[in-house]
């Protein structure tokens, strides 16, 4: 029966997929239609997470290639047309001498379309006598070989645009067309996307990056070569240590020194690396020195597989107010409850349980008896269900400087979580702060949000495994994302009423929590998901889906308010 079910769904879904747009947002405004198809998804077993095919992956990427080089190529006729020049300078950083490496990037940089203004080898004293040698014999266009780059200062290569790579590094042949044609006239740093390629030199496995992301850069570095920057200067100065991660490490470097400049991404794949890369979280040390140095010193720098996992400082451990609606559920209160009390590290927090309707006999008086906790107030919110309105009653209420919006089905798994994730939200430009949640099977329940995802708004990476890395090792390392979901959520209480908390007058169920980090976000602050702090939500997997026709019209009504919003 399962199998059958299973076949007719992937047919209707089929069918919904090649059906005309008018006619499937026709369909969409019928609630029984919507609940119906909702529900047969949901029982036919095939919202398990599955991975695309290496196979289906090539042959995506083939097509993005096929693409992309239709686009640039229609570029190169305008450059031929206007006898264009590309006014870049091309700077080569060579941690180490390897000619294998450097025969690759020198054949790329030969068979590139336009010529660049000037090319600089940056290595280190002891290989320019040895790298001098090899560009002799085998790059015929003017360089320069460098082991000091503030030896440019006064000249003309200071002022100039300059675009960095690493030796290894193939640049696509026209970069510098697409450098011309694409880089704002306002931005001070521009970042390419890059893929892999194998020793027969088979392009494989794009990095296609977010948007400036200050926090993703901190913790994977993920851009590690291929950025514009609009002079050289501010790389030279910023006496970045020659090494595999002096790109990723100027990159945090910007943050902390100049965090209003413009940075664009360029989303193009206008490089490639080396299959063998090393790993973000092989620059422990030097990622340590420059926080020393140029900042100040993190409470712990922490490897964590490929990525660094970073402790802020609790310069001041500010009184956190949990906030936890409920109605019944004794158990699912009793657990997360319990788990907060026993396991979690952070001290300094008072819990706000908000009683709406409860009429259970049992948990009436297991809420009685908790509201005589030290830590704990029994807030009562006689009436009708409304997300927001709760969680604005008991702000209003809430004595700490920091609010935690949680579910009353979580439960604490690591605890220093309250520590971890107040440490993000004390930082001045970071507004809500989002936790790791897992299911009970241990697949993910919420990594961060995306807009758009679903028609409205989604979870990344939901239902992936535990233990997966996620794309671009999203999964495993902190980062900024558009919003956080409210089922376990930090923000200060000032940010919190700057925005007037959340919409209860046009979100009462969904999508209250991505409207609020939406606002938040026009306060100047950035939304964070915190890698390091897991906690199990004990949601059904299969719970949330509007399988009634009231659910429904509900769902379709604030999520065309989001839109609208």
């Amino acid at each position: 029966m399962q199998f059958i079910r299973r076949t007719i769904i992937k047919w209707l879904k089929l069918i919904v997929f090649l059906m005309p747009i008018p006619w499937l947002e026709r369909l969409k405004r019928s609630p029984k239609l919507v609940a119906l198809y909702s529900k047969q998804v949901q029982n036919s077993g095939l919202l398990t997470f599955r991975l695309q095919s290496p196979q289906a992956a090539r042959k995506a990427y083939k097509r993005y290639q096929a693409n992309q080089a239709l686009h640039i190529g229609s570029l190169i006729s305008k450059v031929e047309s206007s006898d264009q020049k590309g006014d870049v300078t091309l700077l080569v950083c060579v941690p180490n001498y390897y000619s294998d490496d450097l025969e690759l990037t020198i054949s790329s940089i030969e068979a590139h379309t336009l010529r660049f203004s000037a090319i600089i080898f940056w290595c280190t004293q002891e290989d320019e006598s040895s790298l001098k040698r090899t560009l002799m014999d085998r790059l015929h266009q003017p360089y320069k070989v460098t082991s000091c780059l503030t030896n440019f200062a006064q000249t003309k290569h200071y002022e100039t645009p300059c675009f960095v790579i690493h030796a290894g590094d193939l640049i696509n042949p026209a970069l510098a067309i697409m450098l011309l044609n694409v880089v704002e006239t306002t931005a001070e740093l521009s970042y390419v996307d890059t893929d892999l390629y194998d020793q027969k030199g088979r392009r494989h496995t794009p990095d296609f990056k977010p948007d400036w992301n200050p926090d993703l850069q901190l913790t994977n570095g993920y851009i590690k070569t291929g950025i514009w920057l609009a002079t050289l200067q501010p790389f030279a100065e910023a006496k970045i240590a020659l090494s595999y991660f002096s790109v990723s490490l100027y990159l945090c470097h910007c943050y902390f020194h100049k965090p209003e400049q413009l940075i664009q991404h360029i989303p193009s794949v206008l490089l490639s690396q080396r299959n063998s890369l090393v790993e973000f979280s092989q620059s422990k040390a030097l990622f340590s020195q420059l926080f020393n140095q140029h900042f100040f010193p993190l409470q712990g720098v922490r490897e964590n597989g490929s990525v660094l996992s970073l402790r802020w400082p609790l310069l001041e451990s500010p009184l956190v107010s949990i906030i936890i609606p409920t109605r019944n559920g004794l158990a699912l209160v009793k657990n997360c409850i319990d788990s907060i009390l026993d396991k979690t590290t952070y001290s300094n927090y008072e819990i706000l349980l908000v009683d709406n309707n409860s009429d259970d006999k049992e948990a009436i008086e297991y809420f009685a008896f908790l509201n005589t906790h030290e830590k704990v107030r029994v807030l009562q919110y006689p009436h009708e269900f409304n997300y927001s309105a709760i969680n604005n009653f008991a702000a209003r209420q809430a004595k700490g400087e920091v609010l935690a919006l949680v579910n009353n089905d979580i439960e604490v798994i690591s605890e220093e979580w309250l520590s971890d994730m107040v440490g993000h939200v004390n930082r001045a430009d970071i507004g809500c702060v989002g936790a790791k949640l897992l299911y009970p099977n241990n697949r993910i329940q919420h990594a961060g949000v995306v807009m758009g995802y679903g028609g409205g708004a989604g979870h990344a990476h939901k239902h992936f495994d535990v233990d997966h890395l996620g794309y671009m090792n999203r999964l495993i390392a902190t980062q900024n994302y558009s919003g956080v979901t409210a089922a376990c959520l930090l923000v200060k209480k000032s940010d919190y009423w700057a925005v007037d908390g959340l919409d209860e007058d046009n979100l009462t169920v969904a999508f209250n929590d991505v409207d609020f980090c939406l606002k938040i976000l026009q306060l100047g602050r950035r939304n964070l998901y915190c890698a390091e702090a897991h906690l199990y939500h004990h949601e059904s997997v299969s719970r949330g889906y509007e399988n009634t026709p009231e659910k429904a019209m509900r769902f379709q009504r604030e999520v065309q308010y989001l839109k609208s919003t």
